[in-house]
């Protein structure tokens, strides 16, 4: 009997090494098989057109595919929230943007950007000021004075009450000490249509939706609210460099589900350090309208926490109520 038991816990320990020793092979060989990405949003969306060129690249890269899936529904909680739900074992990842955090402040149900795992931020997209082309207003300078002397007169369109265009119009607004008139559409798009059919006066919607408006001679840039100046408008200043000190806009990034091994969050940030690196890959975002800019899992904790106090700065310091409609 103690023979058998003998031999019974030597084969024990012999399996239970065998299936370590294959669980160690697999996480050296990660990613060894297809890879989902979810999106929270639709089809040829921002997110959408951004993160097809990425997963391309990584696949050739990385030598598996990545399989991208359009998970859209209330303003990517829908997506944001099957992301949270998913398996922990790398297979399944997606991506977020500020939308993810200010579903809060809108939706009685909402994804929490703490039950998944950062991977990598790949763009910033820079907020603007920008009018129609017909307007009166040929700078920065010229708008806030016209708000200061007419206020609550300007009617600024944004993407929904609550959604990211309304969050950089209220920030943008209170450092300006203007007020507007905020108009909300259904998106991006809907905003953009508003201001080139004259239905309002300006807008602070993203440069990606805009972009191709202002190259087109249909509306006008005032200003950026990036950091630095933007390599493809060099003469458009931006809002700090005219005192406002307000840096507002929207990110994209990649992330996994709460749990999923570090080594291969490390492995995927590695991979997608590399892609943002490639020329071809950096002049099709610049092209589209975005500013790369690639931070790792640790750098991009820093921006999603910046995005988050900038949102309670607005509910808590300046009283903005966001109401879903």
């Amino acid at each position: 009997m103690k023979r058998i038991m003998v031999i019974a816990i030597a084969l024990t320990l012999s399996l239970s090494f065998g299936l370590y020793a294959e669980g160690s092979q697999d996480d050296a060989s990660y990613p060894s098989k297809d890879v989902k990405v979810i999106i929270p949003w639709s089809v040829g969306g921002m997110t959408d057109v951004l993160t097809r060129p990425i997963t391309s690249w990584m696949e050739d890269y990385l030598g598996v595919n990545f399989i991208v899936e359009n998970k859209p529904g209330g303003g990517g909680v829908v997506g944001s929230l099957l992301i949270e739900n998913s398996k922990n074992d790398g297979y399944i990842i997606g991506t977020t943007s500020m939308s993810t955090i200010s579903a809060k402040y809108i939706s009685p149900v909402y994804p929490d950007i703490k039950k998944v795992e950062l991977i990598s931020q790949v763009i910033t997209i820079p907020a603007t000021v920008t009018v129609n082309a017909d307007s009166p207003w040929q700078t920065l300078e010229e708008y806030i004075d016209y708000c200061k002397a007419n206020p609550g007169k300007v009617k600024n369109s944004n993407s929904g009450n609550g959604a990211s265009a309304h969050i950089y119009a209220e920030i943008f607004a209170a450092e300006a000490g203007i007020e507007l008139n905020h108009i909300p559409y259904a998106g991006y798009a809907e905003g953009v249509t508003a201001l080139l059919g004259g239905h309002v006066d300006s807008t602070n919607i993203p440069l990606p939706d805009v972009a191709q408006h202002v190259e087109s001679g249909q509306l006008r840039l005032l200003a950026i609210a990036s950091a630095e100046r933007h390599p493809d408008y060099p003469d458009v200043p931006t809002l700090r460099e005219l005192g406002y000190d307000v840096v507002l806009g929207n990110y994209s990034g990649f992330v996994a589900p709460a749990g999923t091994d570090p080594e291969k969050i490390r492995i995927l940030d590695e991979a997608i350090g590399k892609c943002m690196e490639d020329p071809a890959i950096r002049t099709f975002l610049l092209e589209a309208g975005y500013q790369p800019l690639y931070s790792n899992h640790e750098e991009f904790a820093g921006v999603v926490k910046a995005a988050e106090e900038q949102l309670e700065y607005l509910v808590n310091d300046l009283g903005v109520e966001f109401v879903d409609d």
